[in-house]
C-alpha cells in the first residue's frame, strides 16, 4: 500500500500521540502540526489521518484534574466526524493549534464526571 504525500510542507511541531478511531484498538504515531493542518502518520500498521485548517469546526480539549492536565483533546471537522488524540505534550501541542485556529474553536469537552455530579 502507498503512503499519500504529506499535507504540510513545513511542520512547526511533532510530539508523539495515540489516535482513538476504535476505541477498542488505539493506534499510536507521531501527530504533526504544520502549515496546512494537522497529520497524523501511525508508526506500526500502514495509516494517517489528515485534517486541513480550513476543515476544523471545533478542538475539544480534555482537561482533568480541576486544569491541572490535558489528556488530549477531540477535532471535530465540518464534516461531523469526531477524532481524539491523546498526546503526551498536549498544552505545547494546542500552542501550535492556536497559531493556525480562532480561540472561539478551543472549547473544553465536559467531564464524565462532571456530568454525573452536574446540579438540576
Amino acid at each position: 500500500m502507498e503512503d499519500r504525500p504529506m499535507l504540510n510542507q513545513e511542520v512547526d511541531f511533532l510530539t508523539r500521540a495515540n489516535s482513538k478511531l476504535n476505541p477498542v484498538a488505539p493506534k499510536s504515531g507521531i501527530l504533526l502540526i504544520g502549515s496546512e493542518g494537522i497529520e497524523f502518520r501511525a508508526e506500526k500498521s500502514p495509516g494517517f489521518i489528515q485534517i486541513p485548517w480550513d476543515t476544523v469546526v471545533q478542538v475539544r480539549v480534555q482537561i482533568l484534574f480541576f486544569g491541572k492536565y490535558i489528556r488530549g483533546f477531540y477535532i471535530e471537522t465540518n464534516e461531523n466526524q469526531l477524532l481524539e488524540f491523546i498526546v503526551s505534550d498536549a498544552k505545547e501541542t494546542l500552542r501550535h493549534m492556536r497559531k493556525h485556529l480562532k480561540r472561539e474553536q478551543f472549547v473544553r469537552n465536559p467531564s464524565n464526571l462532571a456530568q454525573v455530579f452536574k446540579r438540576k
